[in-house]
C-alpha cells in the first residue's frame, strides 16, 4: 500500500513551511533551516477553509500523524504521534497558549478557528526550541493581529457560515488598514452552536450491553451546546530596520459538559502580545522579540451557581538572535515563562501553584552543497511552588534542570528531493499536575493522584525523511520512533478513594512509540477545462509500555485517506474518503475499536476580480451519517463524533 501510494503521487509534498520562531523572515524568505525540521506542515488559505471545525484540535485531526482528544464538540487538543496534554505545546503566534487545557480534557483551547490565519504543525520533539513540553511537537497557530509587512490601504474580510448537525451559526470580520508606516488590526467573531447530532444513541453498543440504563441517551449529545465572542486590534510601526507592533484579544466561551448534563463551562481569557523585529550588523544579522501575558478564568457552573474556579495568569517572552554568515544558518535565544494556576472549589483537585521556567537555546545549520548538517542544544530550568492550603497541605518547592540536544544531516539526492536523517535527545520536567494531584476529576471520571518523587522524562528520537518537491507533485514520508525512559502515565491503581472513581496515580516506566506518516499530492490531470488533483495521507502508530509489556492507552490505528480535487472555472470540487482501521491492541481496561469510513464532499464557487475575492461554499461531513467513535478520545464509549453535517457559508475578501 505504502509503495503503490509512494508510486502513484510522484513522490513529493504539499505545502511546507517551518515555524515562524524559526524562519528567517516571518514571510518565507528561503532558508535551509526548514530542511531540518523533518514533518512539518502549514495550513491555510482554501486548505484551512475545508478543514475547519469549532476546536482547533478537530481542526487538524485529518493530518498525517495528528489526531484529536475529542472530549465532544466543544474541547479538544491536538494529540501528535500519540503524545499529547503536556507532550504537546500549543502556540499561539509562537508563544504559549497560557490556559488551562492541558489540566483537563474538558478544557479548551482559547481560540476561535475561523480567526486563525493558518496553523503550522510540526511532528516529532522540538524541545530543543520550545522547551520539554515539546517533547512530542509543536502546532503555532496564527493569528496576524500585527503585521510583519508594511502593506499600504485596506484589506477587509468576511465570513460566515450555517451547520446543520447543531443548527449553529459562526461569522468573523476584521479589517487591516496601512498608512504612513502604520498597520492598524480590528477582528471580531461570534459562534452560536446547539447540541450536536449523532446517528443514534450516544453510547456504545458495548456499553449499553454491560451498563445498562432506562432513559438510554440518543439522537443527540447532551448538553453539547456553545455560544462563543472574540475581538481583537493591533497596532504595528515599520520603520528602517525593523518593526514593532502591540495587540489585544479577548476570548469568551460559554459552552455544555458533555460529562455533567447540569454543568456549563464559561472561559474568559484577556490576552497582550508584543512582537517586533530589528535588522543588526555583524554575525548576528536579526534580533527578534515575541511577548504575551495572558488572564485567564474558567468557571465552572452548576445551576447557576459558580462551583470550581481555575485561573491561569502568566507571561512567556522569546528574545532570539539569527545568524546567517556564509554557509551558516541559525538562531540562538533566550526564554522565559511565568505563570500563576489556582483552582478553587469543590472539584478543584489541584492546588495553587507558581511556576518558573528559564531557557536558553541554539540550533545552527552548515551547508555542504545539496548536503547540510544541523546541530542544536538547550538548557531548562523549571521551578514549581505549591501554596499552602486546608486540602493540599504545606507548601512545597521543585526544581529540574533539563538538558536538550540535537543532530541531523540531509542527503540532497537531486535538485527537488532529499533524504534527511535526525536524532534528538529530551529531557522534560513533570508538571504541576503530574507531581500534585489530588482530587476527584470529574471530567473523566477518575480520582487523580500525583506523586512528588516522579523524575525527569529522558527521551531518544530518531527520524527519516524523504522530502520531494516537484512542479506538479510534493510528498513528505517520514519513519519515525521514540525511546521514552521515566515515562509519566496516568495508570490506575485498582483501588477507591472515594465511591464511584477508580484511583489513577501517576506512575513512571518505559515507553517505546515507533510509526511513519506520509502526505502526498499530485496533479494528475490538466486540461484547458480544469485540473484533477490527488491528495493522499497515511499513518501508523504503536505505543509500548516496555514497564507493563502492554500497549499504549488511546493510540490511534492505521489510517488512509484519498481525497481528489477538480478545479474546472470558477468551481472547485472535492471528495475525501478516510478508512480508519480497528483498534486491537489496547491497554488494560481499554476497549476495542472497530475500523469505520468517513465520506466527506465539498464543492466552492470562486469570484475573483482585480479588487475583491468572494468564495461561496458548500461542505457535507460523514456523508453517510455513520456511528463514528475516535479511539484516541477518552469519551468514545459514551459520545460519538458528529453525525452528517451539511455546512454552507461564504468568505469575502476585499
Amino acid at each position: 500500500m505504502i509503495l503503490f501510494l509512494a508510486l502513484l503521487t510522484g513522490l513529493s509534498f504539499a505545502d511546507t513551511q517551518v515555524l515562524r520562531g524559526i524562519n528567517v523572515t516571518h514571510q518565507g524568505e528561503p532558508t535551509n533551516l526548514q530542511d531540518f525540521i523533518p514533518s512539518v506542515t502549514t495550513l491555510k488559505n482554501e486548505e484551512l477553509q475545508k478543514r475547519r471545525r469549532s476546536t482547533i484540535g478537530d481542526t487538524l485531526s485529518t493530518e498525517a500523524g495528528v489526531q484529536s482528544t475529542s472530549f465532544g464538540p466543544n474541547s479538544s487538543r491536538p494529540v501528535i504521534r500519540g503524545l499529547d496534554g503536556a507532550r504537546i505545546r500549543v502556540l499561539q503566534n509562537s508563544l504559549t497558549t497560557l490556559d488551562a487545557s492541558t489540566q483537563s480534557l474538558d478544557h479548551n483551547i482559547p481560540i476561535d478557528p475561523m480567526l486563525v490565519d493558518q496553523i503550522e504543525i510540526v511532528r516529532g520533539p522540538m524541545s530543543l526550541l520550545y522547551g520539554s513540553g515539546a517533547v512530542g511537537g509543536v502546532v503555532n497557530i496564527v493569528t496576524d493581529r500585527t503585521h510583519h509587512v508594511y502593506e499600504e490601504g485596506m484589506l477587509s474580510e468576511f465570513q460566515t457560515q450555517y451547520e446543520s448537525v447543531n443548527h449553529g451559526t459562526s461569522t468573523m470580520g476584521r479589517v487591516d488598514y496601512g498608512a504612513d508606516n502604520w498597520v492598524i488590526h480590528f477582528d471580531a467573531g461570534h459562534k452560536n452552536l446547539g447540541e450536536t447530532k449523532i446517528p443514534g444513541y450516544a453510547r456504545s453498543e458495548k456499553e449499553r450491553e454491560t451498563n445498562p440504563v432506562a432513559d438510554e441517551p440518543k439522537d443527540v449529545i447532551k448538553n453539547s451546546q456553545s455560544d462563543e465572542n472574540t475581538i481583537g486590534a493591533g497596532l504595528t510601526k515599520f520603520y528602517g530596520k525593523g518593526h514593532l507592533g502591540l495587540s489585544f484579544s479577548h476570548f469568551n466561551s460559554e459552552y455544555g459538559s458533555v460529562v455533567e448534563d447540569e454543568v456549563t463551562i464559561d472561559m474568559i481569557q484577556n490576552r497582550f502580545e508584543l512582537h517586533g523585529e530589528h535588522e543588526l550588523a555583524g554575525f548576528f544579522n536579526k534580533m527578534t522579540l515575541r511577548s504575551a501575558f495572558s488572564d485567564y478564568q474558567h468557571k465552572e457552573i452548576e445551576d447557576g451557581e459558580t462551583g470550581t474556579v481555575f485561573t491561569n495568569q502568566g507571561s512567556e517572552t522569546r528574545l532570539e538572535f539569527q545568524n546567517k554568515k556564509g554557509d551558516l544558518t541559525g538562531v540562538s535565544g533566550l526564554q522565559v515563562q511565568v505563570f500563576e494556576f489556582e483552582a478553587d472549589g469543590e472539584e478543584a483537585f489541584l492546588p495553587g501553584t507558581d511556576n518558573l521556567s528559564l531557557a536558553a537555546f541554539t540550533y545552527q545549520n552548515i551547508a555542504f552543497g545539496k548536503n547540510a548538517l544541523d546541530y542544536g542544544a538547550r538548557i531548562e530550568l523549571n521551578e514549581i511552588k505549591k501554596d499552602s492550603s486546608d486540602n493540599f497541605g504545606a507548601a512545597e518547592d521543585f526544581s529540574f534542570t533539563s538538558l536538550n540536544g540535537s543532530v541531523g544531516y540531509k542527503l540532497g539526492l537531486n535538485e527537488t528531493s532529499s533524504l534527511t536523517w535526525s536524532y534528538s535527545y529530551t529531557e522534560r520536567a513533570p508538571n504541576f499536575q503530574e507531581l500534585l494531584a489530588n482530587g476527584e476529576h470529574v471530567a473523566t471520571g477518575t480520582y487523580e493522584i500525583g506523586s512528588t518523587t516522579l523524575d525527569k522524562e529522558k527521551s531518544h528520537a530518531l527520524e527519516m525523511s524523504y522530502k520531494s518537491q516537484k512542479e506538479n507533485s510534493d510528498l513528505r514520508a517520514s519513519v519515525f520512533t521514540q525511546f521514552v525512559d521515566n515515562y509519566i502515565l496516568l495508570a490506575p491503581t485498582g483501588g477507591q478513594t472515594v465511591a464511584d472513581f477508580d484511583d489513577y496515580k501517576y506512575r513512571q516506566g518505559v515507553a517505546y512509540l515507533y510509526g511513519f506518516d506520509l502526505e502526498a499530492n499530485q496533479k494528475i490531470l490538466k486540461t484547458q477545462k480544469g485540473t484533477l488533483s490527488l491528495n493522499e495521507r497515511l499513518d501508523y502508530l504503536r505505543g509500548v509500555n516496555l514497564s507493563q509489556s502492554e500497549d499504549l492507552p488511546r493510540i490511534a490505528p492505521f489510517r488512509v485517506t484519498i481525497a481528489p480535487e477538480y478545479q474546472v472555472g470558477h468551481f472547485t470540487h472535492d471528495f475525501e474518503v478516510q478508512y480508519w482501521g480497528a483498534q486491537t491492541r489496547v491497554a488494560e481496561f481499554e476497549r476495542r475499536t472497530p475500523d469505520y469510513w468517513i465520506l466527506n464532499l465539498g464543492t466552492r464557487y470562486s469570484l475573483i476580480t482585480d479588487t475583491q475575492r468572494l468564495d461561496l461554499f458548500l461542505r457535507v461531513r460523514n456523508l453517510l451519517d455513520d456511528e463514528i467513535r475516535n479511539h484516541v478520545s477518552f469519551l468514545k464509549e459514551t459520545v460519538p463524533m458528529p453525525g452528517r453535517n451539511v455546512i454552507v457559508g461564504l468568505q469575502w475578501l476585499l
